[in-house]
């Protein structure tokens, strides 16, 4: 009996221990738990924030770019080479407004890599990965056609265009456009000469660089080697945008 009664106090006193740890220290615990908690969260909307805003983008150039191959409009249709000698119809161009010009990347076909830029500021890339800065000349007019896109998620590879590469730029009523790339640097975001207005016949194309981030800006200036025959118009040039941030 007394065995059993000491070992039954002993029983007690480690219950009650064991309760008043907790009790001392629960306060210390829940704020640790709880901080971490709100880390984890606050993580995960860092990195879903990015993720979502690119899988949206990415829905829009896609419906965008099938839009534009299945042709948006007869109306906006036109003679392949701008004569009226030429009656074959090209199936291509958008009746949507926010839908500028066609972008493809005919130096790197292996990739595929074609985009419809809309036409705005910059502001545009919210919603769309390309965009033409309004006020800059259009595709085959004379100045510095200035387009801005995302690598992601369309355009991993795009820094292997290089000098000598060619991008072709159709424009609504699917007259292309071919410019052959001059020149390529890798700029300091605050390195904003290239976009400033030029007399040639010029198109520049800035993009984020590395890929998924935006330490720096890659940046490409081609001329103009092959317009439709129709194709005379002219365009003042503009003043110099900023430079975009991605």
């Amino acid at each position: 009996m007394v065995w059993l009664m000491a070992n039954g106090l002993r029983v007690e006193r480690w219950r009650n221990a064991g309760r008043a740890i907790p009790r001392a220290l629960r306060r210390p615990w829940v704020v640790l738990v709880t901080a971490g908690a709100v880390l984890i969260v606050a993580g995960a909307l860092l990195i879903a924030g990015p993720l979502l805003g690119v899988w949206s983008r990415g829905s829009a150039d896609q419906t965008a770019l099938q839009a534009w191959n299945n042709g948006g409009s007869a109306a906006l249709a036109g003679p392949v080479h701008g004569s009226s000698a030429d009656v074959a119809k090209t199936p291509c161009g958008s009746s949507a407004p926010g839908d500028y010009a066609l972008v493809t990347f005919t130096a790197l076909s292996a990739y595929g890599y074609a985009g419809v830029a809309g036409n705005g500021t910059w502001d545009m890339l919210n919603q769309r990965s390309m965009v033409h800065y309004q006020g800059t000349p259009n595709p085959g007019q004379q100045g510095n056609a200035i387009f801005a896109f995302h690598r992601e998620p369309n355009f991993e590879h795009i820094d292997q265009l290089s000098v000598g590469g060619t991008v072709t730029v159709q424009d609504r009523a699917c007259h292309s456009y071919v410019y052959r790339v001059t020149g390529r640097w890798v700029l300091a975001p605050q390195q904003v000469s290239q976009l400033a207005p030029t007399s040639g016949w010029d198109l520049t194309l800035i993009t984020c660089d590395p890929w998924w981030q935006d330490y720096n800006r890659l940046v490409w200036r081609a001329t103009l080697v092959s317009a439709p025959a129709s194709s005379g118009a002219t365009a003042p040039a503009a003043a110099a945008p900023s430079n975009p941030s991605f």
